[in-house]
This record gives C-alpha cells, structure tokens and sequence, in this order.
C-alpha cells in the first residue's frame, strides 16, 4: 500500500511571517541595497512573484525569483540557494513536526511504502526536510515548485504516480486541508485522510468528505497501519 502526505500543516507543525520588517531589511542588506531599502526590495520581490505567476494552479519556483533579484544587481545567481535559505530563516517563526511523526512514517515503511507531494518550494523544503530528520523516510518525493502546478489540481497526483510508479487504486493521501488535500486527492480517485490542526484552512462550501478524519497524530498512525490488515 502505498501512503502519500502532505507535508506542511499535516506532519511539521511550521508558522512564518513574511510581514516581519526585519526580513526585508536582512534581505536588502544582503543583496547589497542596505537595510533602507527594505519596502522597496519587497514590492520588487512580490512584484517577481505576481509576474511569474501563469494563473490556475500553476506554481512558479521562488529559486528563480531569488535569481533574477541578484542577477539584476550584477551579483552572481550561484548564491541563490543561499539567499532563499536566509529568506526562510528569518521569516520562520517555528518549525518542528508534530509528536510522534518519524516513528509513524518508519511504522509505515515497514508494511508499505511511503511519498511525500506537497505545496511548497524546494529551496526551502529539502533542507527543512533533512533539519527535522524526514528527508530519509520517503520513498519519493514530488514538490509542486519542481511540477510547476499545485494541489488541488490533480495533475500534481497524477505526476506523482508516473514519477513514483503507483496508481491511485493502492493509494491514501493523508492532509490537512479540506481543498488542497482531499478535494484534489479525491479529483483523482484516492481514497483520504484528514487531520485538523492550527495550519488547515476553512471551506464551507467544499462539500467532499474524507474517508477517515483523526484528531491527532497516534490516531493518524493506528489508522493507516489499521488499512494494512484489513
């Protein structure tokens, strides 16, 4: 069987804070602007992003967005991967996953196997991944900055099981998000798991239901490895 997450919201428990005035100020400073800046480095920055978008579901990759802001200043576009990883720092408010996820996923492992396809941007994922100590507990991973699309289009599903080489038929998607994850999951056939936490949005007028909802992580974990015995 085959156990795809979501990742943000579902398995690591993460707030940041964009607005934060000494973000934009760190990153003035550190593209060469000097901290006085900082507003006008921001509306350039969200002006790169707003440009970028295609529309729809389309995901554009904020590395890229990090490029084109140092190459425009004649700075080389190698120390993107740098900027980006300063962005997030100084935007993160906390970040660690919730009570009882590694062992989950290596429980899960053992019975079936294990994905990750989640909204978010790699230049920021994967280290955040490797920080929590979950990058080496799935099979595969699918990040809808690398897809250029992103839940609830199915389309990202659908690449996930090309890339990974399962169908929808032996899969669960496991979410936080009534639209993104189970919406977008069901879109393409797979049967679903939701858990409410401080991250999940609120849709009134999304009239999917879940196959199973949990009210914690222990009952996450009892669940799915439950479906391996049935």
């Amino acid at each position: 069987m085959n156990f795809i997450f979501d990742l943000y919201g579902t398995l690591i428990d993460i707030w940041t804070d964009e607005s934060r005035p000494e973000l934009w100020e760190g990153v003035a400073s550190l593209i060469g602007d000097g901290e006085e800046r900082a507003e006008a480095v921001r509306r350039e920055y969200t002006e790169l992003c707003r440009s970028r978008h295609l529309g729809g579901y389309h995901e554009i990759n904020l590395l890229e967005v990090f490029e084109e802001m140092l190459a425009s200043r004649d700075v080389s576009t190698a120390v993107a991967p740098d900027l980006a990883f300063e962005f997030r720092r100084m935007s993160m408010v906390h970040l660690r996953t919730f009570p009882g996820v590694a062992e989950m996923l290596r429980a899960l492992r053992e019975v079936g196997r294990v994905y990750l396809v989640s909204n978010a941007q790699s230049c920021f994922t994967i280290e955040e991944l490797r920080s929590t100590e979950l990058y080496d507990l799935f099979d595969g991973i699918l990040i809808s900055s690398d897809a250029g699309v992103k839940k609830p289009c199915g389309k990202i599903f659908e690449m996930a099981f090309e890339k990974f080489g399962i169908t929808a038929e032996d899969s669960i998607y496991v979410g936080n998000d009534m639209r993104d994850d189970i919406l977008g999951a069901s879109s393409v056939g797979m049967r679903t798991l939701y858990i409410h936490t401080p991250q999940s949005g609120e849709y009134p007028d999304i009239a999917v239901k879940p196959d199973f909802v949990v009210k914690d992580h222990s009952e996450m974990a009892s669940t799915l490895l439950g479906l391996t015995k049935a």
